[in-house]
């Protein structure tokens, strides 16, 4: 069960959406697939929160000095060993459901390019 109050709570609080993907790059699994979870949940509620997700992911890495955003979905991607096929459905299906929010072309192939530059071959297309 959703409660609209408590969503709506987390949409005019952005340190909570910068915390949860914080948390999906913890070394604890559950954690991790706790949190993309929640993450998913926050994209698909409503098409506005693909932007709002995009700004936390941008503020989180900008404080960590990280060499681009979506750092910690990178890394999960990007792990060899111990691969979690799990972990990767989420981190994916997060990504797919961001890129399928985005409210213009411009935004869409500005993430896009950004994760290829990153080493992630995305080959999707949005949708008119």
């Amino acid at each position: 069960m959703l409660y609209v109050d408590g969503m709506n709570g987390v949409i005019g609080h952005p340190e909570t959406i910068q915390w949860l993907y914080t948390l999906i790059g913890s070394k604890f699994r559950l954690v991790v697939k706790t949190a993309l979870k929640l993450l998913l949940v926050f994209v698909e509620y409503s098409e506005s929160n693909a932007v709002l997700l995009i700004k936390a992911v941008n503020a989180v890495d900008m404080k960590k000095g990280t060499n681009g955003p979506w750092s910690n979905a990178m890394e999960i991607l990007s792990e060899k060993d111990g691969v979690d096929t799990e972990l990767l459905v989420y981190t994916m299906s997060l990504i797919n459901k961001t890129l399928a929010a985005l409210p213009d072309q411009d935004s869409f192939y500005d993430l896009v390019d950004c994760w290829c530059d990153r080493g992630a071959g995305l080959r999707e297309t949005p949708q008119s």
